[in-house]
Formats: structure tokens, C-alpha cells, sequence
């Protein structure tokens, strides 16, 4: 069942019981008004009856006429009868009466037939005698006027369900109509087309702001299309690249006999090539590792400064010619970490900063921004364009003025990963041939 429909079914549900609900409760209220009214006629009626038939000769000549005019009103059927009560003797009664009344006059004053018809009595002392006055009546003209009043809310909720069904429908229809717009749209959106987007009627309702919401997500996908792109086509030029070197030092080499020292030299052109594929491979399969590894990570409390030191001993292995120098604070940084993690992150940020400054000096030092531990990284480097910086952190892109230099273009892409994975983040401020200045945030809280 579709929307349109369930919501004109559900309102109109709704509608049409607060419709009945309203009719009947209208019906009930004028049912007991109706009844008390006529209650209250009754009841004057027994007083006058008994003003005519017990008290008549203390009442004068003009107050006896005025009562006796009154007296003559009488209500449709009405019935009057007077009975002397007297002790030890059962009352006669020239009407018949309920049953309930005949054995319990004495203490009611209402009447309750099964039928339509409605009585009233009450006791009175007349010169020392009791006597029980009754009159009954039917309410014609209250009774008509109220099957009338049944017969028009009736006739109300059988027209009146259908038009509520009919206009919630229409209604309903034409609130939606939209949502339903924004699904043909929605549904000629393919991977070709992507570029396209959902038209926003009323950017305040709910059905534009879904529509803005599947916009953003298109953005989203589109860019995560395109970076997937360049990243196959990245990834494929840096694998190709060191393969096509040493297809074609290899064929050189066998194209004819060559002196021994010529296979030395194209074996250290093959070696060469072969690192730097399989330091692509290897970045790659990182990447790869740390993109799927999410909930698996094992976090510690880690004292940042002396992690820097460790890896700093570490990356004099690596590079024993580095000029990296690590300024003293003397706060302990605590933070929860990754171990293996944290130092790719820290071995990459200082294979960057050395490699792009040609070895000239580093500064590391730790500080507190922002409520977060900040480890500040600084070179004399070649720098990186502005241009540059805003895509510097997508798998393999490299700066123009990089490309000449070692390198696969997936460190600082795989730096942001694991930053993102310790709910910390990175920011880089550089000018060109002025150094690069690499901020690395730490959230100590961060499970």
C-alpha cells in the first residue's frame, strides 16, 4: 500500500471517529437534556395537580383560575391521579404503573417506564391526611425532535466518512506529490549521470530537506566516484611505471651480449625500480589493511614524547643522514593509541619532511591546542602549493613540484586514515621553497 494511500486511510480513520464520537456525544447531551426538561415539566405538573385537587379552597377566586388555566395545559398522554395513603391499606390505582414504583413510592419521585412514557409523583400532607400525587406523560414533541436529530448525524457520517476519505485523498495526494517527483528523479540517477540532481521544492518541509540530504549524498558519491577513479588510474601509472622500467632495462640487456659490468649496472636499475614497486605495494596493502581493520585496532595509553624519541631511533636506520631535532618539553603527553599505527604515521611525516627539505634540519616539538595534544612538525623544504594542499591527502596525488622525487603519493593519504581512526586530525600550512609546518591533533579521550 503506498503512502498517499495509508495516510487518507488513517486520516480519514481519525476524521470519521472523531466525527461519530462528536455525533453521538451531541445525541447523548440532548437525549438528557431532553429528559431532565421534561422532568421538570412533570414536576411542576404534580405540583399543580395537587394545588387543583387538595388545595383548591384556600386558594381565590382569580388565583383558583390562574392555576385551573395552567392545570389545563396538559402534556401529550398525560395521566393525573390522586391517592389517599392510609396506613394498613394497600393503594389502588386507576392506571397501571411500574412495578419498582408501586413497592418503592416512598422513596423515588421519578417514574421509569420501559417504554416512552415518563412519570413524576410526590407526597404531600393536607390536613393531616397523606396523599400521593402521579403524573405521567410522553415527551412526543422532545422524542420526535430528537430521532430527528439521530437521523441527520446518521445521514452526516454516511456522506460525511466518504468526503473525508475523498478530500484526505486528494489532499494527500497533492502534498506528495513532490516526494513522488523527487523519486522520478531519483530513479534517473545512474553511475553515468551522476552529476544530475534531485529539483528542491521547499528547502523548509521534510520532503526538501530529504531531497537536499540525497543532493549532499550524491556530492558524496560522486566525489568518492571520481577519487576512485584517479585512484585506479594513480595506482595503475605508479605500478606501471617501475614495471616498464624494468621490462625495458631487461630487454636491453638481452638484446645482445654485454660486458659483465653492463649486468651489474642493469641489475641495480632493476633493484632499484623493483623497491620502489614494491614500496608502492606495500603502501598500498597498508592502506588497504587500515581502511578494513577499524574494529579490530587495539588502543594503549601511550607518553607521546618518549614515542617520538623511540621512533626517531628507529628512523636513523632508515635514515642515518637526517638532521631531525626533537625540542624538550618537559610536560608528559599522554595519549591512547595504535603503537604500530602512530609510528607509520610518525615514520611517514619525517620520510616527508627530509626527503622534500634534502635532509636540511627538522624541528619536532609536542604542545597542548585547542583541548588536544599537538605534535608540530617543521621543515625548510620545497613547500607545496596551494593549489596543492587542498588535495594533497587523496591516494596518490603529489604535488607538481614532488613529482619528480621518490615517492607513491599515498603517505599523507594514509596518515589522515589513521588520524581519523585515534579521532584526531592533521593540518598542513606550507609555501613554496618556504617549508612545510605539519600539525598532528590528538584527542586524549578517544576509545
Amino acid at each position: 500500500m503506498k503512502i498517499r494511500t495509508r495516510l487518507s486511510l488513517i486520516f480519514s480513520l481519525i476524521t470519521s471517529s472523531v466525527f461519530i464520537v462528536f455525533g453521538y456525544t451531541v445525541y447523548l447531551f440532548s437525549e438528557n437534556h431532553r429528559s431532565e426538561d421534561f422532568q421538570d415539566h412533570l414536576a411542576k405538573r404534580v405540583v399543580i395537580t395537587e394545588k387543583i385537587f387538595l388545595e383548591k379552597e384556600s386558594f381565590s377566586a382569580t388565583e383558583l383560575d390562574k392555576i385551573t388555566d395552567q392545570f389545563l395545559h396538559t402534556l401529550p398522554e398525560e395521566t393525573e391521579e390522586v391517592v389517599e395513603i392510609r396506613e394498613g391499606l394497600k393503594l389502588k390505582f386507576k392506571h397501571d404503573y411500574p412495578e419498582n414504583f408501586i413497592q418503592n413510592y416512598k422513596k423515588t419521585t421519578i417514574l421509569e417506564y420501559e417504554n416512552k412514557r415518563e412519570g413524576r409523583c410526590g407526597v404531600f400532607d393536607v390536613k393531616g391526611k397523606k396523599y400521593l400525587i402521579i403524573v405521567t406523560a410522553t415527551d412526543v414533541v422532545g422524542l420526535k425532535n430528537l430521532s430527528f436529530l439521530k437521523q441527520v448525524i446518521l445521514l452526516l457520517v454516511i456522506i460525511g466518512i466518504p468526503f473525508i476519505f475523498l478530500v484526505s485523498f486528494i489532499f494527500t495526494k497533492r502534498e506528495l506529490l513532490p516526494l513522488s517527483k523527487t523519486i522520478e528523479n531519483a530513479n534517473r540517477i545512474e553511475a553515468s549521470n551522476l552529476h544530475e540532481r534531485i529539483n528542491v521544492y521547499n528547502p523548509n518541509d521534510e520532503i526538501g530537506q530529504l531531497a537536499t540530504a540525497f543532493n549532499s549524498l550524491l556530492d558524496r558519491l560522486e566525489a568518492a566516484f571520481e577519487a576512485q577513479k584517479s585512484f585506479i588510474s594513480n595506482a595503475a601509472h605508479e605500478i606501471k611505471n617501475p614495471l616498464t622500467a624494468i621490462m625495458g632495462e631487461a630487454e636491453i640487456v638481452l638484446s645482445k651480449e654485454r660486458k659483465g659490468e653492463d649486468y651489474i649496472k642493469a641489475l641495480e636499475i632493476v633493484l632499484l625500480e623493483s623497491e620502489r614497486l614494491d614500496n608502492t605495494v606495500n603502501n598500498l596493502l597498508q592502506l588497504s589493511k587500515v581502511l578494513t581493520q577499524d574494529a579490530d585496532i587495539r588502543y594503549d595509553v601511550l607518553d607521546l614524547k618518549s614515542f617520538v624519541f623511540e621512533v626517531k631511533n628507529s628512523f636513523d636506520f632508515i635514515n642515518p643522514t637526517n638532521e631531525i631535532i626533537i625540542e624538550e618539553t618537559i610536560d608528559d603527553f599522554l595519549i591512547r593509541g595504535n603503537t604500530n599505527l602512530l609510528k607509520t604515521v610518525l615514520v611517514n611525516l619525517f620520510d616527508n619532511a627530509c626527503k622534500f627539505s634534502n635532509n636540511k634540519m627538522v624541528f619536532v616539538s609536542l604542545l597542548e591546542e585547542e583541548g588536544m595534544t599537538v605534535l608540530k612538525i617543521r621543515d625548510k623544504g620545497i613547500g607545496i602549493s596551494q593549489d596543492d594542499l587542498a588535495k594533497i591527502t587523496i591516494p596518490f596525488y603529489r604535488g607538481k613540484n614532488a613529482i619528480k622525487l621518490n615517492g607513491s603519493g599515498i603517505g599523507l593519504s594514509l596518515i589522515s586514515i589513521i588520524m581519523k581512526l585515534h579521532c584526531g586530525k592533521i593540518e598542513i600550512e606550507s609555501e613554496i621553497d618556504e617549508g612545510t609546518e605539519i600539525k598532528v591533533f590528538f584527542k586524549k579521550e578517544c576509545n
